[in-house]
């Protein structure tokens, strides 16, 4: 049997509104890195053996993973497709005000378009959807055992969005995924079990934050 923990970042400093970098170089706050710390206590209460910890390339989940891994010796391994959606160009909002990116924000998810892309560096919804399809197959690759993934809020949400719909024509469906992921949106440093007992995956949440 294979098991799957995915954990949300620990809180950003886009997460606090304390400052707009590009996506991949956005720290945790200080709050941030003590939420890190108690992660790293439930994940060694809970998780007696460990087959691989993955990271995405950005730099809040490589701090938010340094505590379990200086606790446990274990060593990440980088997955390119698994950073968080970037579907704003940054030097297009890079002197915006948090208001005034969050209504650029919403204006990306009103236009519709899966295939438009705001940027050169940035995602469209598409490459999006397939980018969590990608590391999806990654998984399902893996040896059964145990494994510690820390990820990103909408990663999350996208992965449970296709398990939802069995990967179906409603998986490109932008208003409906925005308004599922406004819905479900885990918190910062919840974690969530993919699993796939009886052939069948499945997803729940096992460590529950109240903020």
């Amino acid at each position: 049997m294979k098991k799957i923990y995915l954990v949300r970042h620990a809180q950003s400093e886009s997460n606090a509104r304390l400052a707009i970098r590009p996506n991949s170089l956005i720290n945790l706050t200080k709050v941030g890195k003590v939420e890190a710390l108690e992660l790293s206590d439930w994940l060694c209460e809970h998780l007696s053996h460990i087959d691989g910890v993955f990271i995405s390339h950005y730099v809040r989940t490589a701090q938010t993973a340094e505590p379990y891994l200086m606790a446990t010796g274990q060593t990440a391994s980088v997955i390119e497709a698994l950073h968080e959606f970037d579907y704003l160009d940054f030097e297009r909002i890079k002197d915006l005000s948090f208001e005034d990116l969050v209504a650029t924000a919403e204006a990306f998810w009103q236009q519709g378009d899966t295939a438009y892309q705001d940027g050169t560096a940035s995602d469209s919804f598409e490459h999006f959807v397939g980018r969590v399809c990608q590391v999806r197959q990654m998984f399902d690759e893996l040896p059964d055992g145990t494994y510690v993934v820390f990820t990103h809020g909408m990663w999350i949400g996208m992965l449970m969005w296709q398990i939802l719909h069995d990967d179906g024509l409603r998986t490109m469906d932008m208003a409906a995924f925005r308004a599922y992921e406004l819905a479900i949106r885990p918190k910062n440093c919840e974690v969530f079990l993919l699993s796939d007992a009886c052939g069948v995956q499945t997803v729940a949440k096992v460590r529950v934050r109240d903020e």
